[in-house]
């Protein structure tokens, strides 16, 4: 009888937990303020607020978590929105994800990168940055990176800031990896990617903030060695926040917005909005 009585005070308990992680922990965003302590940055950004949203893996049509982050946005008011990859679910049309993303705005613009999941619906993710599917015409709200850059003005400092984004592939999805100073040479970078993976390898003289996402912070909050003992994500060193080489590179790992299908459940990893500002080193 003792062992009955366990029993269903263990299901009950797992129960519960299960749909905590189900209906409650996924709609609950917080909004992740970070501060890079970076002279480079900061001299060209000024009190530009960056947001960075990740990892929404979207269904057909936009739900309450979508509506919930258009309400905060408009909120925080960013200057520049970026957007890191799997917008949509995998295997999924990308139409109400792409719905989405038309709706961000943002004064200096709203980027984005694409991630392995949107690259999972086929030739339809050509949506994201070609109307219609049209290759003679790209999109330009918002704007889609392929492996290219371009410079961006900064008119509150009059400064300057180069955006780079890294389309993904199955090499370790670094772009352009172990070269060194693929940009302009006068500028700071912000490099947009899915994965985190090529970070450790890329070399600039320049300050340099790679953004990414696809670990979703495990969505279970355990601790990172388990992660990296069983190597149970990608890149488990950068499982989420902010990471540094100690002099002007820097990396943030966003904890995304949504869940994969085959998990959708969230344990202590809250969906994130960061929301990304800049200082001078002290």
């Amino acid at each position: 009888m003792h062992k009955k009585i366990v029993f269903i005070i263990s299901c009950f308990i797992v129960g519960v937990i299960a749909c905590y992680g189900y209906f409650v922990e996924p709609e609950m965003i917080r909004v992740e303020r970070i501060c890079i302590p970076d002279d480079a940055l900061s001299a060209a950004l000024g009190d530009t607020k960056i947001v960075q949203l990740s990892d929404l893996h979207m269904g057909e049509r936009a739900g309450r978590r979508e509506m919930k982050v258009l309400q905060l946005l408009a909120d925080i008011r960013p200057d520049l929105i970026v957007v890191t990859g799997d917008m949509v679910q995998w295997n999924q049309d990308p139409q109400g994800a792409r719905q989405f993303i038309k709706k961000l705005a943002a004064p200096l613009g709203v980027y984005g990168v694409l991630g392995d999941s949107d690259m999972a619906s086929g030739r339809r993710h050509c949506l994201f940055c070609h109307p219609g599917g049209n290759p003679h015409l790209v999109t330009g709200h918002p704007k889609m990176l392929k492996n290219n850059l371009e410079r961006l003005d900064i008119p509150a400092t009059g400064g300057q800031i180069t955006i780079a984004g890294v389309f993904p592939q199955e090499d370790d999805n670094a772009w352009p990896a172990g070269t060194s100073d693929p940009w302009p040479a006068d500028t700071p970078v912000l490099l947009l990617a899915h994965f985190s993976g090529g970070w450790p390898r890329m070399k600039s003289k320049n300050s340099l903030l790679w953004l990414a996402g696809d670990t979703h912070g495990g969505q279970i909050g355990i601790p990172d060695i388990v992660w990296r003992l069983f190597n149970l994500v990608d890149y488990p060193q950068y499982m989420a926040g902010l990471f540094s080489d100690g002099e002007h590179k820097w990396l943030y790992v966003n904890r995304g917005l949504g869940t994969v299908s085959y998990f959708p459940f969230r344990i202590g990893v809250p969906p994130e909005i960061t929301v990304i500002t800049f200082a001078k080193s002290q």
